[in-house]
């Protein structure tokens, strides 16, 4: 079987049953980290094709995407992440070319993680155990201390082309002046509603999870994504292939 096909059946699999995304079923397969990878690399490939349908629409009715290079008005955020999309970060900072980029994440990171405390380990916790109120409210109070995601260098995005989905998702019409936690008249930014990129991040979050169930011994476990790439750091290779991952 080709990496191609072999690639296409797992994401077919992986997506055959709600359950494997959920943890109610284990996955019958091996999913290993180059499969995880690979999967998460497909899909924002893909986001990014819905992303710029959404903008030609915008553009063909009149609306002005705030959003330009040197914007970090939504980087104060809190991303939480799976570990397909962490790990493909971690692996395209450890390539040689990209020494830079991860020198100046790992000088940044312990100042952010200073700055945030441990209300961002909890972050994932709450949204894992199902606890939304709970979670909205710590996500707003995190966001309130305004750290700069530690992947931020100048006001750009150092990782922009492996960012998250998440990320990849994130924009504003006319002004980012809203783009903040307390807006002018409590009046978020204006967004886009296209309908099919809403509901294929709908699939591609539920893929990224089964994937990550199927991949990890830590099922439903995610991170911020500056701990969860500083962890994959830290560890031996992030760049070698992980042997399959046996269920749990």
């Amino acid at each position: 079987m080709s990496r191609e096909d072999r690639l296409a059946y797992l994401v077919s699999q992986l997506g055959s049953d709600e359950r494997y995304a959920i943890g109610a079923r284990r996955f019958p397969g091996y999913v290993t980290s180059d499969d995880a990878v690979a999967i998460a690399e497909a899909l924002a490939d893909e986001f990014d094709e819905g992303c710029a349908e959404r903008a030609a629409l915008a553009q063909a009715q009149g609306m002005q995407m705030a959003c330009s290079a040197g914007c970090n008005g939504c980087c104060t955020i809190v991303v939480v992440v799976y570990l397909p999309e962490a790990l493909r970060i971690a692996r395209w900072l450890d390539e040689p070319e990209n020494a830079e980029a991860r020198a100046r994440f790992l000088a940044a990171y312990p100042a952010w993680r200073e700055r945030l405390g441990e209300d961002v380990e909890q972050l994932p916790k709450l949204f894992r155990d199902g606890k939304q109120a709970e979670y909205d409210a710590l996500h707003m109070k995190v966001w309130r201390k305004q750290a700069l995601c530690a992947f931020n260098h100048d006001g750009m995005c150092s990782i922009y082309a492996v960012r998250p989905i998440a990320c990849r998702n994130a924009h504003a019409l006319d002004t980012a002046e809203r783009c903040v936690p307390d807006p002018p008249d409590a009046k978020p930014p204006h967004a886009v509603s296209f309908v099919p990129l809403e509901q294929f991040l709908k699939q591609s979050n539920r893929l990224l999870r089964a994937t990550h169930n199927a991949s990890s011994s830590q099922r439903h476990h995610q991170e911020a994504l500056c701990s969860a790439v500083y962890n994959l750091l830290s560890k031996p290779s992030p760049s070698s292939s992980a042997r399959p991952a046996k269920q749990r």
